[in-house]
């Protein structure tokens, strides 16, 4: 509903004078409108797309410039950008911490120019030979130790991302399910890794320490651990002792956070997970060659899709939202 709607609503109701009126829609329709966030979003576009251009400019002329001039180039930007972060950067605090002077901005583009300096020296020279694992373990404790100093989420999940190539995965949203979970090492890899730094973070947050990465580590790692931790569960029928208790204790963990923080995200991946486990194992546990039980299946789907329905309607009192 538009403010005017709601004035003249208002005023119909005699609840305000027209004088009131007249104010309060005089203020509605010249106050100044923040710019914050949509100027915050065209740096970070501006910082990926100038990067982006200069490895493309790079490629297309690298015979041109010449491999020891890219490289002194790019470690020059790379060791300013760090340089001016750090003779900018607030003092290092455990809370949240405003940044100063676009410190945020210049951090996120020298980590970048980082990856690009790391990924050419790699191409080229053959930097790291065949220990690929090590190229990911740089930048990971680099990233890492860095968004914590700097107080920056970007390069938190940067750092993330980074630590979980370093053994073999992919933890972005839209390429969880291109993992290999077939692979029965690297599904034990996925559920370990995410619960041990799911379990960092969330002692980090007891602890008062950074509390607001706790978010990102959830987001990140959260899905990646109930993906794997169902696959287990459906391929690994003999251990769906180890992975239902999992994916409960999972459950449990985005219940507690999402009360806690009122945050509809985790409650709702938590619901999702939950009941897609407990479906499983529901009609894993009993035998449906009877009519009976073919009747108890609908019956638990109508019931079931009840709860979906009330779900939607109380989560607010589930997260103790105020109406």
């Amino acid at each position: 509903m538009k403010s005017t709607h709601f004035l003249r609503e208002l005023l119909e109701k005699q609840l305000i004078d027209a004088h009131q009126y007249q104010q309060i829609e005089t203020h509605e329709r010249t106050r100044p409108m923040s710019l914050h966030w949509e100027l915050r979003a065209l740096l970070y576009a501006g910082i990926v797309l100038f990067t982006s251009g200069a490895g493309i400019l790079i490629y297309q002329n690298i015979d041109t410039i010449g491999h020891s001039v890219l490289i002194g180039a790019l470690t020059l930007l790379t060791i300013f950008g760090f340089w001016y972060v750090l003779k900018h950067a607030a003092p290092f605090a455990t809370t949240e911490t405003a940044p100063a002077k676009l410190t945020d901005f210049v951090l996120l583009f020298s980590c970048l120019l980082f990856l690009a300096l790391e990924g050419y020296l790699q191409y080229q020279y053959g930097l790291f030979g065949t220990r690929y694992g090590l190229a990911s373990a740089i930048p990971a404790v680099l990233f890492m130790a860095l968004a914590y100093r700097f107080d920056h989420r970007g390069v938190l999940s940067m750092g993330i991302t980074a630590l979980a190539s370093w053994v073999g995965l992919s933890v972005a949203p839209l390429e969880i399910l291109k993992n290999d979970f077939g692979n029965q090492p690297l599904l034990y890899t996925a559920v370990l890794f995410s619960a041990a730094a799911i379990s960092v973070a969330l002692w980090l947050d007891f602890k008062v320490i950074k509390q607001h990465f706790t978010y990102t580590y959830l987001l990140l790692l959260g899905n990646l651990f109930f993906v794997a931790a169902l696959a287990g569960l459906f391929s690994i029928e003999a251990r769906w002792w180890f992975f239902a208790p999992l994916i409960g204790v999972g459950c449990w963990v985005c219940v507690r956070y999402a009360h806690h923080y009122q945050s509809f995200l985790f409650l709702l991946m938590a619901v999702v997970y939950g009941y897609i486990g407990l479906s499983y194992l529901f009609f894993k546990i009993y035998d449906w060659s009877s009519d009976s039980m073919i009747l108890l299946a609908y019956l638990y789907f109508f019931a079931t899709a009840g709860g979906v329905v009330w779900f939607f309607l109380n989560y607010k009192k589930l997260l103790g939202i105020k109406k």
